[in-house]
């Protein structure tokens, strides 16, 4: 063979090589799929403090004893085991992600295998991809879709990908899998209003869950120690001074706006009594006694001990479920609250830190002799620890139709505070 032909040989050689390579791996058949992966797709369940189970979701095996998981599957429990075809372990919580709701589990002598993880590069918007998990407790159930979207950030990150595959309650932390049986995301909702609009994080995620949980932990202590101090600083300069609270009540609806005063009478102890006994309250701002709603929707619909008593955690949510009695109206509010971010306000010559918690659901009213109406409830509180009180509260709700129908827009903020 002449030195060209060898030459151009060669040449063709390594460019076949090159164009083989590129090529993506075949896709796997779906019951081939499933046989390899499902082994690393577990049930999680969560139980509290007398080990009643509280939640199950599903977890996808990472790496020798590792496991991912959605944190909301693990609100407020007590304990955690993860089991698979009546094998259970226990398990303990690792590197909690709050922020993108990926909480990363630890369980000894755990050999399942771990999944194998697809680059990000390889996503294609309309590609087949696999959900395994535990729907509504169906252990190990496997469905498919496509890939219908990949939402990114203003500044181009992954925010969640999109997915026409079913999921249900159960199905949270599952694994989503491409084609080829590599995990591309971690199945976490959906959009009861929408039309098949289901939701997955990013498995690219899953290696920044150690470093940005331990950030999440050491930024907590500062603003533990921050808080702490910002008590003691205003403790020793006198906060027994505050004694007059003074809001503007603002019917975004009407523009009419109206002055609300909190006058505190005296302490007894941690109790702060206002307005001639019409108001109790803690130090915290835990609402005892709230008398008359004199702050319009703020006072209103507050759940039990008030809209919110202590500093959350950036990131958690918890569940409000509560009925308000009256002489003539009775309202149920059924709410989701989240912590959100944490800023300062200027109040005179004070600045107070303050943490924004958002409240999303629904609201039940009884405002007329047609009986009971329902619509969407919507609101923000921000609060200042170093007071014990919220110093902004804006709601929006309505509901209902003809003489039944209800509309609140409202702003409560505090505007002056002073020693009398």
């Amino acid at each position: 063979m002449s030195r060209c032909s060898l030459l151009v040989s060669s040449l063709w050689l390594a460019c076949a090589t090159s164009v083989a390579q590129a090529q993506p791996s075949t896709p796997l058949a779906p019951e081939v799929l499933f046989e390899r992966v499902a082994p690393s797709v577990w049930v999680v369940n969560a139980h509290d403090d007398t080990d009643r189970l509280m939640a199950k979701g599903s977890a996808v095996v990472i790496g020798a004893g590792s496991l991912i998981t959605n944190c909301h599957v693990l609100a407020r429990a007590k304990r955690v085991t993860v089991s698979r075809e009546n094998v259970t372990y226990g398990a303990t919580l690792e590197h909690p992600d709050t922020e993108r709701d990926l909480c990363q589990l630890k369980v000894a002598n755990f050999t399942a295998p771990a999944v194998t993880m697809a680059p990000a590069e390889s996503l294609r918007v309309g590609s087949r991809v696999y959900a395994i998990g535990n729907p509504r407790g169906l252990e190990t159930t496997i469905s498919d879709g496509l890939l219908s979207g990949i939402r990114r950030s203003d500044t181009n990150d992954f925010v969640a990908l999109q997915i026409t595959v079913p999921i249900s309650a159960g199905s949270s932390g599952g694994g989503l899998f491409d084609a080829q049986g590599r995990l591309i995301g971690i199945t976490t909702y959906y959009i009861k209003e929408g039309q098949n609009l289901n939701f997955a994080l990013p498995a690219t995620w899953i290696a920044e869950v150690p470093g940005r949980a331990q950030a999440a932990l050491a930024a907590r202590k500062d603003r533990q120690k921050a808080t702490s101090l910002a008590q003691a600083t205003a403790a020793a300069a006198a906060p027994t001074g505050d004694r007059v609270f003074e809001y503007k009540l603002r019917d975004r609806l009407t523009g009419n706006t109206q002055t609300v005063v909190y006058k505190l009478d005296r302490t007894e102890g941690d109790t702060r009594i206002f307005n001639q006994g019409s108001r109790v309250e803690r130090a915290n701002g835990e609402v005892i006694t709230r008398g008359q709603a004199i702050g319009g929707e703020y006072d209103f619909a507050m759940p039990p001990g008030g809209w919110i008593t202590k500093v959350p955690e950036r990131g958690a949510t918890w569940q409000l479920d509560y009925k308000i009695p009256s002489t003539d109206k009775h309202v149920t509010m059924k709410l989701t609250a989240q912590a959100a971010e944490e800023s300062t306000l200027r109040l005179g010559d004070r600045e107070l830190a303050i943490v924004r918690v958002t409240f999303r659901g629904h609201t039940q009213r009884d405002l007329s002799a047609l009986g009971y109406s329902s619509g969407t409830y919507e609101a923000n509180a921000w609060y200042a620890p170093e007071i014990g009180r919220v110093v902004r509260f804006d709601a929006r709700t309505r509901g209902g139709f003809g003489l039944s129908a209800f509309y609140v827009d409202e702003v409560f903020e505090l505007t002056s505070i002073r020693p009398e």
